[in-house]
């Protein structure tokens, strides 16, 4: 009976926050925490092996960036150097996580040299970096915390703000 009783204060508490603006804010010191976890990140992916680390979050206007450095094998030559990439984020109800999508390069180097500036190159760049990275998790509400727990089911817009990433709830 309790149960019942607190499941029926929790989802009344829930529909109230449809009729107010409520936010969760994410500090880009919690995302970077968050992301920091993920790394290094290794994949294959046939005609490169890459290992991505140092992950550095930052915003650019209302997409999220990452920098970071990588190391590995492209077409059986060793490489390292620097990526920077930026994209939308997009929130996913189902897992109750938010991914980068419409990834842009902004800027790679490969043994200290841009590839940017090569045409034909950056293509590839972009083409790898969208298979390697693209719906990559930068964020993921925890289910254990009640703010987040609601926030699940009521994410109505996310955008970033100052050094933020907001959330808006409601219906």
């Amino acid at each position: 009976m309790k149960k019942v009783i607190v499941a029926i204060l929790c989802a009344s508490f829930a529909l109230s926050c449809c009729a107010l603006r409520k936010e969760l804010v994410i500090p880009r010191t919690e995302l970077q925490e968050k992301v920091s976890k993920k790394f290094p990140y290794a994949r294959d992916i046939g005609i490169a092996r890459l290992t991505v680390q140092s992950p550095e979050v930052y915003f650019k206007g209302k997409n999220i960036g990452l920098k970071a450095v990588y190391s590995g094998n492209l077409l059986n030559a060793d490489v390292r150097g620097t990526v920077d990439i930026y994209g939308r984020v997009v929130y996913a109800s189902e897992t109750g996580a938010f991914y980068l999508r419409d990834l842009v390069v902004a800027d790679v180097t490969i043994n200290e040299k841009s590839l940017l500036q090569n045409t034909t190159m950056q293509k590839t760049v972009d083409k790898i970096v969208s298979n390697y990275l693209e719906g990559f998790c930068i964020y993921r509400l925890n289910p254990d915390k009640s703010k987040e727990n609601l926030a699940r089911l009521l994410v109505k817009d996310i955008f970033v703000r100052d050094d933020d990433l907001v959330i808006l709830l409601g219906k």
